[in-house]
């Protein structure tokens, strides 16, 4: 008889955070990308996802790609990945110093594409291959690290003197 194989889960496994944080930024994306939306309700959307993104993209850089690229030798998959990071969080940093109402929507529109399609690529391909290479232990290990770093990042948005959006995505090296 083939036995299943049951996945524990567990609140600081990484992969399920990062899913869940993909959830809201998910969300958010596809206010961006509707050609339906209203300007207005594209910026409310926008000024919510730069600090997600902005929370999102460190500590996952610093952790589970860190973890791939180092350790089990996804290197081009995620080299890709932290291109795609650095350049999402340029584009948000010219969307906000955009004042014109066309050039803000076409931004908008680039942002969620490739906001989205990597996403996508990190759910169908990169956390699954996190999944099978690393023990329950380690995903909780980064979970933690990463959520450790999103709250310090949140605690900086929140003070006089936050990230968003006066760092630089070359910064986050």
């Amino acid at each position: 008889m083939e036995q299943i194989r049951t996945r524990k889960s567990h609140p600081y496994d990484i992969v399920q955070i990062i899913k869940d944080d993909h959830r809201n930024l998910k969300a958010l994306l596809s206010t961006l990308k509707d050609d339906n939306e209203p300007y207005l309700k594209k910026q409310e959307a926008f000024q919510k996802l730069a600090l997600l993104l902005e929370a999102h993209v460190g500590p996952e850089l610093e952790t589970w790609y860190k973890c791939l690229k180092y350790e089990h030798r996804f290197t081009v998959e995620i080299s890709e990945g932290e291109l795609e990071h650095r350049l999402a969080l340029q584009i948000c940093k010219d969307m906000e110093a955009t004042t014109s109402e066309g050039s803000f929507m076409l931004k908008a529109r680039v942002l969620a594409e490739m906001a989205l399609h990597q996403i996508m690529v990190e759910e169908r391909d990169l956390l699954p291959e996190l999944d099978v290479a690393t023990t329950l232990d380690k995903r909780i290990e980064l979970g933690l690290i990463y959520l450790e770093m999103q709250r310090h990042i949140e605690v900086l948005q929140n003070s006089e003197h936050h990230l968003y959006p006066h760092s630089s995505p070359d910064q986050l090296q």
